[in-house]
């Protein structure tokens, strides 16, 4: 069985003349309906608006319009050349040691204002905000340069050791406990259970001109005073002190939000 499909839409490889047309070969099963061979030819259903067919008197009802012929054609093609997206990784759940952030817990938020530092010049560090939970508590540290100086992505020293890893180095901030003991941040030991207190980044954020940092401490502090210890040598900020009574985390922590307690590890 030959049809010929005369059509207004040109879009199919074949030009007629002054109206568009499609040579069609159909299988052998002649008794298939015009609905099952228009899908074969043209899948999303909105072919070409068709004028009549020919040879075997099969008549066929008029299509929709050019435009939903061409919608059609755009539609095929997307489906056809659209890849499917690479199906996500699976991701490992991490079973929480003692020392890590809670996973199932809204922390109490510590009531203190805003302890800054003694600015420099060109810089100044304050301690913004402090959450408390039961194995431990965030600190979130602002970092601010003069406007219109050079950001934390420019010497702001000629000569002197470059880059924003220089500036990061110089930045330091610790804790000093009650007990006496120190806590300075800086990378974990693998995964070994810590030795004594711990002071860890968890990232951050911001601008050449300002940055917001996390800092996660653990385990709670003991009963007494609690100092920050700041230093940014590299911006002019000596080693400079601003302190709280550790009672406020420690009641804080009393206030977190414990979730699904039942669920262990």
């Amino acid at each position: 069985m030959t049809v010929v499909l005369h059509s207004s839409w040109h879009e199919c490889g074949t030009d007629t003349g002054s109206r568009g047309g499609c040579l069609l070969t159909a299988p052998e099963a002649v008794g298939a309906k015009w609905s099952e061979l228009a899908e074969s030819v043209w899948p999303c259903g909105l072919g070409p608006r068709v004028d009549h067919e020919v040879n075997d008197g099969l008549r066929c009802p008029r299509r929709s319009s050019v435009a939903r012929g061409v919608r059609c054609g755009k539609a095929y093609a997307m489906r056809f050349f659209r890849k499917s997206p690479p199906p996500w990784p699976t991701l490992q759940r991490r079973v929480p040691r003692p020392w890590d952030p809670p996973e199932s817990e809204f922390p109490g938020i510590v009531p203190i204002d805003t302890l800054q530092f003694a600015p420099s010049e060109q810089a100044a560090v304050a301690i913004t905000g402090i959450s408390a939970y039961i194995n431990g508590f965030e600190i979130f540290v602002t970092r601010l340069l003069r406007p219109g100086g050079p950001g934390m992505d420019v010497d702001p020293v000629p000569g002197a050791s470059s880059g924003i890893l220089a500036g990061r180095q110089s930045f330091q901030i610790s804790l000093l406990f009650a007990d006496g003991r120190r806590v300075i941040s800086r990378k974990p030991d693998g995964d070994s259970e810590p030795t004594g207190p711990i002071l860890r980044s968890r990232g951050g954020g911001g601008t050449a001109h300002h940055s917001l940092s996390r800092l996660w401490a653990w385990p709670l502090p003991p009963k007494g005073p609690l100092e920050f210890v700041c230093q940014w040598s590299m911006y002019g900020i000596a080693e400079t002190r601003a302190g709280i009574d550790a009672q406020l985390i420690l009641d804080a922590a009393q206030r977190s939000v414990r979730l699904w307690p039942q669920d262990k590890g």
